[in-house]
């Protein structure tokens, strides 16, 4: 649905001309329904209604919902910076010159709803992924750390906690940096992150290994 240019200056997000095209229709059609409170109160109505249950089916019934009330225009034209939740998308939607109105509106909405629909983007797209991951250090009575606790929680909002060693993530950081390195072994900066663990790694083995014989 989009696609990146390069300009002189930098790169930036910008839509296919069929979304351009769709978008300022459903811009131009979005102004009308907002002269009115009716049509504005049904609109948030149905992503309230479709968001109140986050699932895989999320995103589909709701873009659905929309362009079945309001037609597909508006529909694809509420749902897409809804549910990818980034101000970069709105910022285009200004560049294809949507009246100030409907976006103050498509903010506001975003605003509400975006932190929900776009939670419903990621279990559409991976329903087992992470959508959150957090760390924090657990310390002894001497004020130094001694364990991190590690809490995963995925998009089914099933989450799982492990309190280990900082060894134990020493290790896991390599293996994790490794497969990451394998698929994207053309970014220089990736791999200079690999090399510093990866002789972190090789480092403690041989600590490992002088302990094992001097003990």
């Amino acid at each position: 649905m989009s696609r990146k240019k390069t300009t002189s200056k930098d790169e930036i997000s910008v839509f296919t001309p069929e979304m351009d095209e769709r978008v300022k229709k459903g811009g131009a059609a979005i102004a009308k329904i907002l002269k009115g409170d009716v049509g504005r109160q049904h609109i948030q109505k149905l992503i309230e209604y479709h968001l109140e249950e986050i699932g895989e089916d999320t995103h589909d019934d709701l873009t659905m919902a929309l362009a079945l009330a309001f037609g597909e225009d508006i529909g694809r034209t509420i749902t897409f910076p809804l549910f990818t939740n980034d101000p970069m998308v709105l910022a285009e939607y200004s560049r294809l010159k949507i009246p100030d109105p409907v976006i103050t509106y498509l903010r506001y909405i975003v605003a509400l709803y975006g932190a929900k629909a776009e939670h419903a983007a990621i279990c559409l797209k991976n329903p087992g992924g992470l959508e959150q991951t957090r760390f924090d250090l657990n310390y002894g009575s001497d004020g130094k750390a001694r364990s991190i606790t590690m809490k995963l929680t995925r998009a089914d909002s099933d989450s799982l906690i492990i309190t280990d060693e900082p060894e134990s993530y020493l290790f896991l950081t390599y293996q994790i940096l490794e497969q990451l390195s394998a698929i994207q072994d053309s970014d220089s900066e990736m791999h200079e992150i690999f090399e510093k663990v990866t002789a972190m790694v090789e480092s403690k083995i041989q600590d490992d290994v002088r302990d094992y014989i001097d003990a």
